[in-house]
């Protein structure tokens, strides 16, 4: 029996809820700098890490970048 518009609907907005829930398990008691890095190899979207760690999108935005030119430094200097 095909499902219809509106169960997959309900069924994409549990699946966040899961994802969201999930989320709020990895890295607590880490600072928001080092919770969003993981939250996003985890496969979480800049919104999604933002719900998770109380932040708005444009400073989880500033803390992935962060995380990316400190990781970016460390290879070259290696």
């Amino acid at each position: 029996m095909p499902l219809d518009e509106e169960c997959w609907k309900t069924l994409e907005n549990k699946l966040d809820t899961l994802i969201r829930l999930l989320g709020m398990t990895v890295g607590v008691g880490l600072s928001t700098a080092e919770r969003a890095p993981m939250l996003q190899r985890a496969g979480l979207d800049r919104v999604a890490i933002a719900a998770v760690c109380d932040a708005s999108v444009d400073a989880i935005s500033v803390r992935l970048a962060e995380a990316k030119r400190k990781k970016s430094s460390k290879k070259r200097n290696a």
